[in-house]
């Protein structure tokens, strides 16, 4: 009996062995092919640019937004690290759950740059509990973890592959989908349809941004709304996380009132005229006008009593 397990620790022992062995050949076959055809900078900024820029919705799907007490963190997204990584080329990459123990779930991603040999891991947690402090069901334990997977795969390549070579195929894909201000009512109704099929209303997304209405939505705030978007169908962020009120946050203050500052007697003078015509012609009465003026000037009561003596005319003549 002690021989047969004494055979089987061999025999683990032997294949463990065997993989590492197997590994360590196949990696260093890959560094060696790498440096034998290095990469080269140029022709990988200039097929970053060419892919990012192809067309409208490749440029949208390489932007996320995450709303965050208060703020929007806006970077690149899982779709944009892909393609920088097939560019770049010499490299190896991937992610794995390496831990869902206890309350969060935690993925590690890796990028090994094959031609520099320098390898980059990067670890993300995703909370797995709900509000009552209950266990998500196996199914969204396995949902968050692949979520959790994408970021930490983003975050190594992102970090692998330095930013000062691509950064700036980054700034154009946000030019692509910020447009310019002819294409902005366009893109401002596209983008709000784009969030009903996700059950976010119009009210919703202004809120969320800050704005007071349709019309205050500009060309920032487009790369905002679809970095969100992206977010969104990235698993990074749901529409429920993403448009959740804050209850703990304090009601806005009422915005303090003003009292009407005094009407001199030069600005009454140029003004007379005009607002005489008004009562003469029959407009306005003297009382509708001065209700009229004091929302924004105070009259004194000389002024009032002059406008109280102005009569319409008639035919030339005071009624």
């Amino acid at each position: 009996m002690n021989d047969t397990v004494e055979d089987a620790r061999e025999v683990m022992v032997a294949e463990a062995a065997t993989v590492a062995l197997l590994n360590k050949s196949e990696i260093d076959m890959q560094i060696a092919t790498a440096r034998k055809y290095p990469r080269s900078i140029t022709l990988f900024r200039q097929e970053v640019f060419d892919m990012v820029t192809l067309s409208e919705s490749i440029a949208q799907e390489c932007i996320y937004a995450l709303p965050r007490d208060g703020k929007v963190i806006e970077g690149p997204s899982a779709r944009f690290a892909e393609i920088i990584a097939n560019a770049w080329g010499n490299s190896r990459a991937g992610a794995r759950v390496v831990s869902d123990v206890g309350e969060f779930v935690t993925a590690q991603g890796v990028f090994h740059d094959l031609q520099k040999n320098v390898a980059i891991t990067y670890e993300v947690q995703r909370r797995i509990t709900g509000k009552q402090g209950r266990r998500y069901s196996a199914d969204m334990i396995g949902v968050t973890g692949n979520a959790a997977s994408s970021i930490a795969l983003r975050n190594a390549i992102l970090k692998g592959i330095p930013k000062a070579y691509w950064a700036e195929m980054y700034d154009a894909a946000r030019k692509i989908v910020m447009g310019d201000t002819k294409t902005l009512p366009n893109r401002r109704a596209e983008a709000f349809k784009a969030f009903v099929a996700f059950g976010v209303s119009k009210e919703q997304v202004l809120a969320k941004l800050g704005l007071a209405g349709e019309e205050d939505v500009g060309i920032n705030e487009i790369v905002v709304m679809r970095g969100i978007l992206t977010a969104i169908k990235e698993g990074d962020t749901t529409p429920e996380q993403a448009f959740a009120v804050d209850a703990s946050a304090p009601p806005p203050a009422p915005a303090p009132r003003t009292e009407p500052k005094a009407l001199s007697d030069e600005d009454f003078a140029k003004k007379r005229d005009g607002w005489r015509a008004l009562v003469q012609t029959g407009k306005k009465t003297a009382a509708d006008l001065i209700a009229m003026i004091q929302t924004k000037d105070r009259l004194s009561d000389e002024q009032r009593a002059e406008i109280t003596g102005w009569t319409p005319v008639t035919e030339g003549r005071p009624q």
